[in-house]
């Protein structure tokens, strides 16, 4: 019998501009990825998951941003580190600032695992090294289009 998996909520917001998506470059243990601003739920700051983007995009990314609508639900294992995560990502339809990393200092963790934050272009998200979740690749652009997005799941990964 298995033990049973740690669950994790992360958010994260979706920000687009000029052909330009905002994303944050990490480093861990040799691997660099890169992915959309955002982090996990955290029940102490966090009222709820648009909280947690507000509170994260400002951390990795020195922006205020106004949380829009949730566009994408992901959910995936790792059963070698025991979690189970369920990611969601919202739209963001304004934000204030300059991107900075500055806010992270201090926080311990990512601190020491963003290594920048960047507006990349549309074109270049393809030849990233690592670019997560390659699904946002799909639509992600028309559906940030879009009113009132339905909601995508983009499935279940192990």
């Amino acid at each position: 019998m298995t033990a049973p998996l740690q669950h994790r909520i992360r958010a994260a917001g979706l920000l687009v501009r000029d052909e330009h998506i905002l994303l944050v470059r990490h480093e861990v243990g040799g691997d660099r990825y890169w992915i959309p601003p955002g982090g996990g739920f955290e029940s102490d700051k966090d009222e709820s998951t648009r909280d947690t983007v507000r509170r994260e995009c400002f951390e990795e990314t020195g922006l205020a941003v106004e949380v829009g609508p949730l566009v994408y639900v992901r959910e995936f294992a790792e059963p070698l580190a025991g979690r189970f995560h369920m990611e969601l990502f919202y739209r963001v339809d304004a934000w204030a600032g300059d991107v900075s990393l500055d806010n992270l200092r201090g926080l311990g963790g990512d601190e020491f695992d963003i290594r920048e934050a960047a507006w990349v272009p549309r074109a270049q998200l393809p030849h990233l090294p690592s670019f997560y979740p390659a699904e946002l690749l799909d639509d992600v652009w028309e559906r940030l289009a879009e009113a009132q997005p339905v909601i995508r799941h983009l499935g279940l990964q192990r």
